[in-house]
């Protein structure tokens, strides 16, 4: 008798406790972040794994769930606050334990991990005249020069848009005869015997540049560095300092594959854009190369067979990667689609750890700034990004002629640990087949 009363008050005492909430670590890099909003306040009842407040760490907004049910006590974290990793956020209580003596040693925790994160003071900086600095983000010094849009849409069968595609015509000069203008696979093949659909063959009427004025009138500013400035700070710093760089590039001839975004993009209900086919062309690459298509962790190098790209987006406050996820298996339209979704959710700062985390190749794309060559730095653990830059105008050599046409530069960095320099040119070679065969891309 007297052991089951013995059996029951510890029962008692294992389900009655106080659990600290510790602000959590989203990503394996973070050590601090923002608590956006409190989803409960003090007095509420909470279940496990229900969502208590929203966390903005340095490269999303994530979820923060109670590890168990219970009753939040106290609330010791201001929402729209920075905060530390650890620091105690909640009081969960679970049978109406007195919870005063964990809030004081909750605070005294908070102050500690504060005063421990403190960085030491700055060096006074040197006085700069007021007329040369500008408060607020940096003017570009680059002219930006709006280029017309194709504005004409043709209606052309699939068989059609293929063969042209292929044979680089200009849908422009080749005559519709079948319903309502369309454009048939035998109004392709004749206007290809005859040649009359070259592209390159007529140039759009330039619009005038469009400047921004650079001013520096104002006084100067100094801006803190965000969390996700902050990590990636770290990271680039790391990669430069630790990974041997190596640069490879490439010049394309990228006629045709203009001419295949444009007539997909005919197509109802298709949009695709020069990225997604370059995404799909370095998928189809990196499974011929895995030698590119790996991570080295300073010991070991992995090889994957699945081409899981990260993808440069550029966000206010810094740069995010998220992943498509097995490239390869999918079609240039799913290509778009994905990186649509992903640009979006990393915008509105909706991604999850799972779709940025990973990755075993990385393509930085600044072909829509007019950027004509640039280098990247490579993404750790990654050993290879590809720097793509716009697609420029410039007369190419095709057969014993100078024709007008479409030149794309890229530029393969690698880490030289981990890939030699024949492996990413013969990867680069496979690229440039692929970008100037693009009917390839939609097999």
């Amino acid at each position: 008798m007297r052991d089951s009363k013995l059996e029951t008050q510890n029962s008692k005492l294992k389900t009655t406790m106080i659990i600290d909430l510790t602000f959590p670590a989203m990503s394996p890099t973070m050590t601090e972040g923002t608590l956006v909003a409190w989803k409960v306040k003090a007095g509420d009842t909470v279940k496990k794994n229900q969502v208590i407040a929203e966390v903005q760490t340095d490269k999303a907004v994530a979820e923060w769930e109670s590890p168990e049910a219970g009753t939040i006590a106290a609330l010791l974290l201001e929402a729209g606050k920075p905060a530390l990793v650890n620091m105690v956020g909640a009081i969960l209580t679970t049978k109406g334990e007195d919870f005063a003596a964990a809030v004081t040693k909750g605070k005294a925790l908070n102050d500690k991990l504060k005063s421990a994160s403190a960085p030491a003071a700055p060096a006074p900086a040197p006085e700069v005249p007021a007329q040369h600095l500008v408060s607020g983000p940096m003017p570009s010094p680059v002219v930006n020069v709006s280029r017309p849009a194709a504005n004409r849409s043709y209606r052309i069968t699939p068989v059609a848009a293929k063969i042209a595609a292929a044979n680089g015509l200009d849908l422009s000069k080749v005559a519709g005869s079948g319903p309502s203008g369309r454009i048939t696979k035998a109004d392709v093949e004749k206007a290809q015997a005859a040649g009359t659909a070259k592209i390159g063959a007529g140039a759009a009427k330039a619009e005038k540049p469009k400047l921004k004025v650079l001013r520096a009138d104002a006084a100067g500013a100094t801006v803190p560095l965000s969390p996700m400035r902050t990590v990636i700070a770290q990271r680039l710093t790391q990669s430069k300092q630790q990974i041997p760089h190596f640069y490879v590039s490439q010049r394309i001839d990228a006629g045709a594959l203009a001419a295949l975004r444009e007539q997909l993009n005919l197509l109802d209900g298709v949009k695709v854009t020069v990225n997604d086919l370059i995404i799909r062309a370095c998928a189809l690459a990196l499974r011929a190369h895995p030698k590119v298509n790996a991570t080295f962790d300073g010991k070991t190098i992995t090889r994957y067979d699945s081409a899981d790209i990260s993808i440069g987006v550029a966000l206010p406050d810094g740069l995010i990667t998220p992943i498509v996820f097995k490239a390869h298996t999918l079609s240039v339209r799913q290509i778009g689609d994905a990186v649509r979704v992903l640009a979006q959710k990393a915008k509105d700062g909706k991604l999850q750890p799972s779709e940025f985390q990973g990755g075993s190749f990385t393509i930085s794309n600044l072909g829509m700034y007019g950027v004509e060559n640039f280098q990247a730095i490579v993404n750790p653990p990654q050993v290879a990004i590809l720097a793509v830059a716009g697609m420029i105008d410039e007369p190419v050599v095709r057969g014993d002629q100078v024709v007008p046409g479409k030149i794309l530069r890229v530029t393969l960095s690698a880490d030289h640990r981990a890939v030699d320099g024949a492996d990413a040119a013969e990867f680069l070679g496979t690229l440039k087949t692929l970008l100037e065969n693009p009917a390839a891309l939609l097999a």
